[in-house]
């Protein structure tokens, strides 16, 4: 198994594959280590409760993260269809994806001490969201590009080992992490993390300018914004197989709002320093790295969709930790599998739903499976809401049986599109 892993024929014979192939690996591996600092699931939830946010503010982390990452994407995936290179525009959004982060350390370490909390998490949402618009910017013309230059029978492993790369420096990561929170007081510890985190975004950005895309793709020229958004009609009702995939990622998206949760729930139950969220980042790191090998190898030999059903399952299984564990040592393997269910998201939504269609629809596809599906992230602010008034446990009742739902639709109604016509 590990030595078919390690082995990538498509790119023995042509120097500029490996090249792109090795830069894209690196690329992904700083970036992680970056948000590895600045963790989504570990880190932001207890700056936002630092800062004097309820759980609505918490499970306002997701919800906007989604709302701003996907649902845009519809009305930029024009620009990249119409365009023949594509490492221009792909550079020109990645830097308005990385530039918040370094607004948010300076706002961090002189201004957010200063004002009330409610201004305070107000100016933080608005650069998340930003941060978040912009990725939405960046990510059809940034897979498109990665797709082009990437056999499509070592892009699972590419994104396979992009995730292991991440995963060993985001270790490292969570221990810095770790490190600055126990030492540093408050504000000045996270906007350190905040600094370092952009500051190694922009290496990974660095990295991404020596992509080299020797062939034009024939563009799209007479397709617009007002023509994508007719398409979609016409997209729903002949391409079942994806129609039936965005129910099931409807339902995984709702599964996954717990992963904003447990952070918050594991401090509150076990009383734990802050410190606490660096070691579950790095548990989730240690996870990434392990999964990766199998994920990467699953999708390039069975197809992505196996992926997806068993991060599902997996979903319903950390949901039962949470709602058992009576250790902070037992609850460990909720952020082991959290981090798995989110590596094969990572590594195998996207991944498959360009395989749904042809090369010319792979950035509207992209765009629109976001969009229809991001709104269900909206049920994190409800979960914030019902963890006020009666806990946390109905959150993972409901991710779980979400999840479940989810596996099933997959494994029933859900094909393999390698295996059929798209």
């Amino acid at each position: 198994m590990l030595k078919h892993f390690l082995q990538l024929e498509p790119l023995t014979h042509s120097p500029v594959l490996r090249r792109n192939f090795v830069l894209n690996i690196i690329d992904g591996g700083l970036f992680a280590l970056g948000m590895s600092l600045i963790s989504h699931q570990t880190i932001l939830p207890v700056f936002v409760k630092n800062i004097g946010g309820t759980n609505i503010a918490v499970g306002m982390i997701p919800v906007l993260w989604m709302l701003g990452f996907h649902f845009p994407q519809i009305f930029f995936a024009h620009l990249a269809q119409r365009v023949s290179f594509k490492k221009k525009l792909m550079l020109e959004t990645g830097f308005i994806q990385r530039i918040p982060y370094f607004i948010l350390a300076l706002f961090t370490f002189f201004i957010i001490a200063d004002i009330p909390a409610a201004y305070a998490l107000l100016v933080f949402f608005v650069m998340f969201t930003i941060t978040a618009i912009g990725g939405s910017l960046h990510l059809p013309v940034w897979f498109d590009l990665v797709s082009k230059i990437t056999p499509v029978t070592t892009r699972g492993r590419l994104f396979g080992y992009r995730a292991i790369v991440g995963g060993i420096l985001g270790i490292g990561g969570g221990w810095l992490a770790m490190m600055i929170l126990d030492a540093v007081t408050y504000p000045v510890n996270f906007a350190l993390l905040f600094l370092l985190a952009f500051i190694i975004m922009m290496i990974s950005f660095y990295v991404l300018t020596k992509l080299k895309e020797e062939q034009p793709t024939a563009p799209s020229a007479h397709q617009n914004l007002k023509q994508n958004i007719r398409n979609i009609p016409s997209i729903l009702l002949h391409a079942h197989n994806f129609r039936n995939f965005l129910i099931a990622d409807a339902c995984i998206i709702i599964g996954s709002t717990a992963n904003a949760f447990y952070t918050v729930h594991a401090f509150e139950k076990f009383s734990l320093a802050d410190s606490y969220a660096g070691i579950f980042t790095m548990v989730m790191m240690v996870s990434t790295i392990i999964s990766s090998f199998i994920i990467g190898l699953l999708a390039d030999n069975f197809g992505h969709r196996i992926n997806l059903i068993i991060a599902s399952v997996a979903t319903v299984i950390a949901c039962i930790f949470a709602l058992t564990a009576t250790s902070v040592y037992i609850y460990l393997v909720v952020f082991f599998i959290s981090a798995f269910t989110i590596n094969v998201t990572i590594i195998s939504r996207l991944t498959l739903v360009v395989e749904m269609c042809n090369d010319s629809e792979r950035p509207t596809f992209i765009a629109l499976a976001n969009m229809l599906t991001s709104p269900f992230v909206l049920s994190g602010i409800l979960a914030g809401w019902f963890a006020n008034r009666i806990g946390y446990d109905i959150i993972f009742y409901g991710a779980g049986l979400s999840a479940a739902i989810a596996a099933l639709w997959l494994l029933l109604k859900v094909h393999e599109p390698r295996t059929i016509d798209t």
